[in-house]
């Protein structure tokens, strides 16, 4: 589950998924996540949730490259329901936490607009490869959107950085009325390269492939905001 929609089609999409879900955006019923109430430093992981908040999912490995294992943690309200298929809450927030010296741990990266709030049929994926946090999100109900972030931590900046984005928008179930579109795009490398997959009657046709140059951009973890209705 890979590859990427541009920018302006992402927007209609999510807004259509939202729409013919029949989901909408609850006001007042769940505050947005505070980050200022997230330290620095800490003991253990328990000083790092907020009040009112849990860890809804995992994943861990080294990721400063010190040989420690660091985490990152999907914070949501504690009352929301983990377990199945859900819509997403309708706030969330995800948060990296580095190993130090002596056991404690320090804030590495706090997203609060990554992570995509109310949509049907949410799912998230989190792993850390080769030293890369990788962030995978998949929802719709019939018209699906998988989206996969990639950061990797610059000790310059002691941040978190995106290094590449995929996406994947197709129909379900997929068939010759619903094209598919795949867009993987590499910040290191500067490189789009778009994929279109076609049926003639049932069928599969040969996917149209399309590269291109795109600006090598610099941006950090918490600058990225895949909530388009935002």
């Amino acid at each position: 589950m890979n590859p990427r929609v541009p920018a302006v089609g992402l927007a209609v999409c999510c807004l259509s998924l939202t729409l013919c879900a029949g989901v909408a955006r609850a006001q007042g019923e769940t505050p947005a996540f505070d980050a200022a109430r997230v330290p620095a430093e800490g003991a253990g992981e328990k000083a790092f949730v907020p009040a009112g908040w849990k860890v809804g999912g995992r994943a861990g490995g080294d990721l400063d490259g010190d040989g420690r294992a660091d985490a990152a943690l999907w914070l949501v309200p504690k009352d929301y329901d983990t377990e199945g298929v859900n819509a997403a809450p309708e706030s969330q927030a995800l948060l990296v936490l580095l190993s130090s010296e002596g056991g404690r741990l320090r804030r590495g990266g706090l997203a609060t607009k990554l992570l995509v709030p109310v949509v049907p049929q949410y799912i998230l994926n989190l792993s850390v490869k080769n030293g890369v946090l990788v962030v995978n999100q998949n929802y719709g109900m019939t018209d699906v959107l998988d989206v996969t972030d990639r950061f990797r931590y610059d000790p310059a900046a002691g941040r978190f950085v995106l290094i590449g984005r995929d996406a994947f928008n197709y129909h379900r179930p997929q068939g010759p009325d619903w094209p598919a579109v795949k867009v993987s795009e590499n910040y290191l490398t500067g490189v789009r390269l778009t994929t279109e997959e076609r049926w003639r009657g049932q069928r599969p046709l040969k996917p149209s492939e399309k590269r291109e140059q795109i600006a090598r951009t610099r941006t950090f973890l918490e600058d990225v905001d895949e909530d388009h209705d935002n």
